[in-house]
C-alpha cells in the first residue's frame, strides 16, 4: 500500500507506521485479555485481539494509536492526515477512513502519532507494539519512522521483491 504523507503546517510530527499481513483478528487472545483485567483497562470498543493489545500498550505509552484493515479500505493509495485530533487516513482528499479491525483482518495498517508527541514516544511504542505482536501474534510487523513535515512524503508499506 502507498501512502502520502499530507503535509503539516507546524513543526514536524514522529510517526511511527507498522504494517503486516496475515493476521486472523478474530479469536480474543487470554494472555492480553489477562494484563487488561490486571491493570483495569476497559477493553477495546469493538473488541478484537489487535484493538486490545493497542488499549494495553496506549495504557503506558500515552499517544494516538489507530489501525486500520488494509483489505476493507478498498483502495491500494491512502493519504494520511495529522491533525489537533490525531492522525486520519484519506481515500480521496477530504473522505477520511474510520478506523476499521472488526474482522479477520489479513493486512493491517497502524499509525502512531499525533502533535503532542515526542520522537521517543513515538518511537518506544512503535517498537514495542511491535514487539507485542510478535509475542502474541507470531507475526513480524514492518515498522517505519517516518515524519510529517511541511513537505509531502509517500511512503510504500510493502517491501518490493527482489
Amino acid at each position: 500500500m502507498k501512502i502520502e504523507i499530507l503535509p503539516t503546517t507546524t513543526a514536524e510530527i514522529p510517526l511511527a507506521i507498522l504494517s503486516m499481513t496475515n493476521l486472523d483478528n478474530r479469536e480474543l487472545n487470554p494472555a492480553i485479555e489477562k494484563q487488561l483485567t490486571t491493570q483495569q483497562i476497559p477493553v477495546a470498543q469493538p473488541q478484537s485481539a489487535l484493538a486490545d493489545l493497542i488499549q494495553l500498550i496506549h495504557a503506558r505509552h500515552p499517544v494516538n494509536i489507530n489501525a486500520w484493515d488494509m483489505n476493507a479500505l478498498g483502495t491500494d493509495q491512502v493519504q494520511l492526515q495529522v491533525t489537533v485530533m490525531g492522525t486520519s487516513l484519506l481515500a480521496s482528499p477530504a473522505v477520511p477512513l474510520a478506523p476499521n479491525l472488526d474482522s479477520k483482518s489479513s493486512r493491517i495498517l497502524i499509525v502512531i502519532g499525533d502533535k503532542a508527541a515526542n520522537e521517543a514516544t513515538v518511537h518506544a511504542t512503535g517498537q514495542e507494539l511491535q514487539r507485542k505482536i510478535k509475542a502474541f501474534f507470531g507475526i513480524q510487523a514492518r515498522l517505519q519512522f517516518p515524519s510529517c513535515t511541511t513537505q509531502a512524503v509517500s511512503l510504500e508499506t510493502t517491501r518490493p521483491v527482489s
